[in-house]
């Protein structure tokens, strides 16, 4: 009986011994060590269809035990937030609600999808460390390739009855291409990419957006297409033309007559009404920026604008930002508008305008003939005059468009400020 029950004792502490270890086995088992990525450059691929993807670099460095991601295009560079959970990383834009969500297959490698808003919206990508360049050069390259430099009369969708102009500003070293589009109502923004024999291939990724123009140098123009992500595709030909010019940016959008002020109330970020005709505005410069936070161009605008508020406020400058967002939700609404405002720690006002839907910003604005455009920024004298509305932004994609545009705003706001009161 004692030889039983001592028996019967090993047996249960056997038993528990083999639990605790599977147990501590389990548990080892779940804590993986994480793949370390190499820095340095990187390639993505975002594969839109069977035969098209749309190329995006960036590189990856780490700093004590975080990683950032920097996507670069020509000239411009947007800092990401990324997060590592053993194989998973996101990398996260800071200002726009998209994501790139993938598997660390190697140091080397990440598979995944880019998503944009919600999950609904997705485009697969793969990226891959020490590819160099942002398109696959062919084996032979022609030594009398074009050279597209220059300034071109865009038509896109041409012969459709939603065809539009624009300029095409392009500049080209050997076989590297940097520019853009420019549109009434704003830019592509920096565009990056090569010539390969009679071959044009652009891309850009801004956080928002992404494109990919492919064209082919046939008898002097330019014939391609245009891909916006996987939602969107046009024919574009182009012609160079140096004296080609869109129209005046300033006229499109006017007040309808009979109207000389603008007038609005809408709720501020703390949920407070705020109206136009507020003593804070009174005997002030105002500039009103119809804008979204979903909106790469306004982005732009709004870093010019955060600048221009610096310089001129203590001389009688106040800044409104009327934000139409992609919600009717106030919460969210705030919420987006909030990371333009804190990320280009703007100081101005920015209030909740409605819905990002044109007709319906017609609506909150009626005294408007339309609004065709985000951004569109309305210029009040200290009168309550308005006095120039400018549609659209050329952003520092544009170059000498953006140098311009930015001066003779300065000039134009300096000269409100000037003006007496009467």
């Amino acid at each position: 009986m004692k030889l039983l029950r001592v028996f019967i004792l090993l047996s249960v502490f056997l038993v528990l011994m083999s639990c605790g270890s599977n147990n501590q086995k389990q548990e080892n088992d779940s804590i993986k060590t994480p793949i370390l990525l190499v820095e340095g450059n990187w390639h993505l691929d975002l594969n839109i269809s069977e035969n098209n993807s749309i190329p995006v670099d960036f590189t990856l460095t780490k700093i004590d035990t975080n990683y950032v991601v920097t996507f670069i295009n020509a000239e411009e560079q947007i800092v990401s937030n990324v997060t590592v959970d053993n194989s998973t990383i996101i990398i996260k834009d800071a200002i726009f609600n998209t994501w790139f969500e993938g598997k660390i297959e190697s140091p080397n490698k990440i598979r995944g999808f880019w998503y944009k808003e919600d999950e609904k919206y997705k485009i697969p990508f793969i990226a891959q460390h020490g590819i160099t360049d942002r398109f696959t050069s062919p084996e032979s390259l022609s030594l009398s390739q074009p050279n597209i430099s220059g300034k071109w009369e865009v038509d896109f969708s041409k012969g459709t009855d939603d065809h539009y102009k624009a300029i095409g500003v392009f500049q080209q070293v050997d076989n590297y291409v940097t520019g853009t589009f420019i549109t009434e109502t704003g830019d592509y923004r920096f565009l990056e990419g090569n010539m390969y024999n009679n071959n044009l291939y652009l891309s850009t990724f801004d956080g928002s957006h992404a494109f990919l123009f492919k064209a082919t140098f046939i008898n002097g123009h330019l014939e391609g297409n245009f891909w916006s992500g996987t939602h969107w595709e046009e024919p574009w030909v182009a012609v160079k033309n140096d004296n080609f010019e869109l129209s005046n940016p300033d006229s499109l959008t006017i007040l309808k007559e009979g109207y000389d002020e603008l007038s609005f109330n809408f709720p501020s970020l703390s949920g407070d009404s705020v109206s136009i005709n507020d003593e804070k505005y009174k005997n002030k410069v105002v500039i009103v920026n119809i804008m979204g936070p979903w909106c790469p161009n306004c982005k732009d605008e709004t870093a010019y604008l955060t600048e221009l508020y610096s310089r001129y406020h203590e001389k009688g400058l106040e800044i409104i930002a009327l934000s139409f967002t992609k919600t009717d939700d106030f919460a969210k609404s705030k919420e987006s508008t909030q990371k333009v405002k804190d990320f280009y720690r703007a100081e101005y006002d920015f209030l909740i305008a409605g819905k990002a839907n044109k007709i319906e910003a017609s609506k909150a604005l009626p005294m408007l003939n339309n609004i065709i455009s985000y951004p569109t920024s309305i210029f009040i004298d200290k009168m309550g005059k308005v006095r120039k509305i400018r549609t659209g932004f050329y952003g520092p994609g544009t170059g000498n468009y953006y140098t311009r545009y930015t001066e003779e705003t300065d000039n134009f706001v300096a000269k409100l400020l000037a003006e007496k009161i009467k």
